[in-house]
C-alpha cells in the first residue's frame, strides 16, 4: 500500500514514527561541508533500525540509483543549511562523525551520528540525541544497518521507493517534495 493512497498523507503519521523517518532521510543523506559521505551502491538496500534498547527493530528497504542519492544528499545539505545553527562534520579514521544543533519548526534536535563502512555491500549508523518540542523530549539512540541486496529492485519497486513496515512505500523524491526540505525549512 502506498502512503498517497492510502489517503494518508505523510505528515499525518504520529511523531513517534515520523522522527526516525527524519532521522533517516536527514542523516542518510545529509553529510555537508568539505567532508561528503561516499555515494552507496544502486541497488536494492535493507535497512534494519533499532531504537532505544528492549524496542522491536524496524527493517525498511530502499531502492537507490545515483539520481536518487544525489536528490538525497542535495535536500540533506539544504535542509542541514537551513535549519542547524550548529554543524560540524569530519572523518575520524574510517568513520564518518558529525554533530548538529537543528530546529524544525517547533521541534528542536540535537544529534551525534558515527557511520562506518564502505558504502558498497554495507555501512552502520549510530545516531544518539534529543528531540524536543514534540509532546515530551525524547532521547533518541538509534543504530541502523544497512546491506546491499542486489543490483535490481523487486518488480514495482522504483528508484527512491522505501518500503516501511506495514507495508507502506514512501518515495524518497516525493518526500523530499513534499516537505519543502529541499529549498526550504519543514514546518510540523
Amino acid at each position: 500500500m502506498d502512503a498517497n493512497s492510502a489517503g494518508a498523507p505523510l505528515l499525518k503519521m504520529t511523531s513517534r514514527t515520523l522522527s526516525p523517518i527524519l532521522f533517516l532521510a536527514f542523516t542518510i543523506s545529509a553529510a555537508a561541508g568539505p567532508v561528503e559521505l561516499p555515494s552507496r551502491k544502486p541497488g536494492y538496500w535493507e535497512i534494519v533500525m533499532t531504537h532505544q534498547e528492549n524496542a522491536p527493530a524496524m527493517t525498511l528497504h530502499a531502492c537507490i540509483d545515483a539520481a536518487t542519492d544525489k536528490a538525497m544528499m542535495d535536500a540533506g545539505t539544504d535542509a542541514m543549511q537551513s535549519m542547524c545553527s550548529e554543524r560540524e562534520i569530519k572523518r575520524d579514521g574510517d568513520a564518518y562523525v558529525w554533530d548538529t544543533k537543528c530546529t524544525m519548526g517547533s521541534m528542536k534536535t540535537t544529534s551525534h551520528v558515527v557511520i562506518t563502512g564502505d558504502f558498497q555491500s554495507a555501512y552502520q549508523m549510530i545516531i544518539s540525541g534529543e528531540v524536543s518540542g514534540l509532546d515530551a523530549p525524547q532521547k533518541i539512540v538509534t543504530t541502523q544497518k544497512a546491506k546491499w541486496l542486489s543490483d535490481a529492485c523487486p518488480a514495482g519497486v522504483t528508484a527512491g521507493d522505501m518500503q516501511m513496515p506495514g507495508g507502506i512505500t514512501i518515495n524518497a523524491r516525493d518526500m523530499i517534495h513534499s516537505l519543502g526540505v529541499a529549498k526550504t525549512p519543514w514546518q510540523p
